[in-house]
């Protein structure tokens, strides 16, 4: 059962960038174009939690520190502005990470993902890349289990009794309030392998995240994961 990241390795995450497709995936070179302010709300994951990201909220403000959770969703954050939406070092000001956000979303979840340093290197010394998942209750509903398939492998299976084959990036939301029990497997060389097997309980409140990763261990078929919880309409109170 594979229930906890430690941590990706940059071989690993050499095959995400390919994998989000149904993610809006920031561009990383600079964008000099004027944009109209948007006004969104996000929230941050990343597989370990980061500490060396801010942002700025809004105009003359100053740096807000972004907190990072091991489990869940970050605290949720608001930002009115033009796009990209850049991150930056809470020490040095440096940009770190930007996320250009379509302008119809107003509930994001951006997921990091660290650049090997030499493609940060090479791209402005950029550390993360920024996938905009668009979080909004009408995209997935409460009680409803979605699974994000950043694996790099070609999965199916079932959960519950539902039969399953993931595409690549963010799949359909499955009703699910209660317990879901999820069995993935792959192909390969003619053969089945069990990628994923795991239960994951949701609330009739709440909405499950499954987040798939690459394999730790180069030529495994077991892929790594998170499960995210939360309940949309608890986060859009102030």
């Amino acid at each position: 059962m594979a229930d906890a990241v430690g941590h990706l390795t940059a071989r690993s995450w050499a095959a995400v960038g390919l994998l989000l497709l149904s993610v809006a995936l920031t561009p990383l070179a600079a964008q000099t174009a004027p944009a109209p302010l948007q006004a969104v709300r996000f929230s941050v994951f990343a597989s370990r939690p980061l500490t060396d990201v801010a942002f700025v909220p809004r105009a003359r403000a100053e740096p807000q520190a972004v907190k990072f959770l091991p489990n869940a969703r970050s605290p949720r954050y608001e930002y009115r502005g033009g796009m990209p939406l850049r991150f930056v070092d809470p020490d040095t000001r440096a940009v770190v990470a930007e996320a250009s956000i379509p302008a119809d979303f107003r509930d994001v979840l951006l997921l990091f993902l660290p650049l090997e340093k030499a493609s940060a290197a090479a791209d402005g010394k950029l550390r993360y890349q920024v996938a905009v998942l668009d979080d909004s209750p009408a995209r997935q509903p409460v009680g409803s289990l979605a699974i994000l398939n950043l694996s790099g492998l070609a999965l199916s299976g079932t959960v519950n009794q539902q039969s399953v084959t993931l595409k690549a990036g963010f799949n359909p939301p499955i009703p699910s309030a209660g317990a879901a029990q999820v069995r993935l497997t792959t192909m390969a060389k003619q053969r089945t392998y069990q990628s994923y097997e795991g239960k994951v309980s949701v609330g009739r409140q709440q909405r499950g995240l499954l987040i798939l990763y690459p394999p730790f261990t180069p030529g495994s078929f077991e892929v790594q994961s998170r499960i995210l919880l939360d309940q949309p309409a608890a986060a859009g109170r102030k």
